[in-house]
């Protein structure tokens, strides 16, 4: 069972390190790197509690200044916070608890709970919630129900962090167009992203002499499938599996529209960049005025911040809807605590009054891009100061959907990013046949005692 973890638990990119979308100046070099944790010691103890995560970016940064604040507050807690980049810590991570030498603490996502849960990893958290006095209520009822497993709630979230819209006011000034009114459905997106679309020679792809493959502003970007195609997916009535967990949708004719309208978007009206594999990065272009709205995460905050002049420009805003009702949807996830399965029961005390603190001084978190978990901090006068942090709270309470709860969640999604990828590869993919064939692998998935 370690086994199965070990591969499937170590997606590509993770939401915690958006750096990771970018390629790497040296890439050979970086390809032959070493991971290597970064391990921050507070207070002295012979026997300090012991945290691992994955949150190795510039988020890192904000928790290691949580971590000291929380130190200089509760100088009688000595612990050990070790930042793993995610790929190592999904193979330390059981490895550990196989062992029966696991950290005290661990955070990772709120995706990957269910199978996490159902490896044996974990342990449940209800008793957290029970005696900090800190209600379930006070979290996104959505999130709450994705980390709840056999009527077991087992972790606690820290944060929501997902797909927010990033529009240019520039780009879409520059066009003629007004950024405070975005197309509010499908069929108005594209008439939109035609008039701000323009090739390097100041054509648009509805006019004679539009060159494609010389494109200089894209009216929208094609980026990380993994939070992109469930938003639309969910918009259009579809999705990977139904409700029920026991039936796959992919090839459903609701998801069948969704996949064949971002077809549409990149080789019929050519206002989208054509297909990359893996985790395509918008940064450069958006910095470089080539887009006018870009889907990316919370954690771009940290991106703008570092670029003044670029988020002088720019306007959070919620998803541009494609579903021809302009029904919203958006996914989003969750950094989470978690108690690792043969972890010292008699230390709970000390990693609960970690994660109440973290939890209650959420504001400061926000200064990563992502919204603090409880509802009453996402209020805090600090956090609505934060354009993007207020804006995704408003639109993951409103419109935020989790990803697929269950078991065997990784193999799910290799399985539906595989098939999209097929339906998107080529201006002639047969988009019926690959969402078909994905389909009968997810079902096969599903169907396993």
């Amino acid at each position: 069972m370690v086994g199965t973890a070990l591969v499937a638990c170590a997606p590509a990119a993770a939401p915690g390190a958006p750096a990771a979308t970018e390629a790497p100046a040296d890439a050979a070099a970086a390809a032959t790197a070493e991971p290597t944790p970064v391990v921050n010691a507070f207070g002295t103890s012979d026997n300090p509690m012991r945290l691992w995560h994955g949150l190795t970016g510039a988020d890192g940064g904000v928790l290691a200044e949580m971590f000291t604040q929380f130190s200089e507050a509760n100088p009688d807690v000595a612990f050990e916070a070790q930042g793993i980049p995610w790929d190592l810590f999904f193979q330390k991570y059981p490895t550990s608890v196989a062992a029966g030498t696991p950290p005290d603490l661990v955070i990772f996502h709120a995706a990957e709970v269910n199978q996490m849960a159902s490896e044996g990893f974990m342990q449940p958290m209800d008793d957290f919630y029970e005696t900090t006095g800190i209600g379930k209520d006070q979290f996104n009822d959505v999130l709450i129900n994705t980390i709840t497993v056999d009527g077991n709630t087992m972790a606690v979230p820290f944060d929501n962090h997902g797909w927010l819209l990033w529009a240019n006011t520039k780009v879409i000034k520059d066009a003629g167009l007004d950024p405070d009114k975005l197309p509010a459905n499908g069929a108005e997106f594209i008439d939109w992203a035609l008039q701000v679309t323009t090739d390097v020679n100041g054509k648009h792809p509805n006019e004679d002499g539009f060159d494609p493959d010389n494109v200089k502003v894209w009216a929208t970007y094609w980026t990380w499938p993994r939070f992109t195609v469930p938003s639309v997916l969910w918009q259009f009535g579809g999705g990977v599996v139904g409700d029920d967990l026991k039936t796959a949708t992919l090839d459903s004719a609701e998801s069948t529209a969704a996949i064949q309208y971002i077809h549409d978007l990149m080789y019929k009206h050519h206002v989208m960049n054509p297909y990359e594999p893996g985790t395509p990065y918008g940064g450069e272009p958006y910095e470089n005025n080539s887009i006018a709205l870009w889907w990316e995460g919370t954690w771009t905050g940290g991106y703008m911040r570092d670029r003044p002049e670029v988020a002088a420009v720019t306007q959070p805003n919620f998803l541009n809807s494609y579903a021809p009702d302009g029904k919203q949807a958006v996914k989003f996830d969750s950094h989470i605590f978690s108690i690792p399965t043969g972890a010292d029961a008699d230390k709970r005390d000390q990693p609960y009054k970690l994660i109440q603190y973290l939890l209650e001084n959420g504001a400061y978190w926000s200064n990563s891009g992502q919204v603090p978990a409880l509802k009453s901090v996402q209020t805090n006068p600090d956090v609505q100061a934060k354009a993007s942090v207020a804006k995704a709270a408003e639109q993951f309470n409103q419109i935020g959907r989790t990803d697929t709860a269950h078991k065997s969640f990784i193999e799910i999604q290799t399985a539906w990013e595989t098939a999209v990828g097929n339906a998107l590869a080529t201006s002639d993919a047969d988009i019926a046949k690959a969402l078909a064939d994905g389909n009968t692998v997810v079902q096969g998935i599903l169907d396993r005692p």
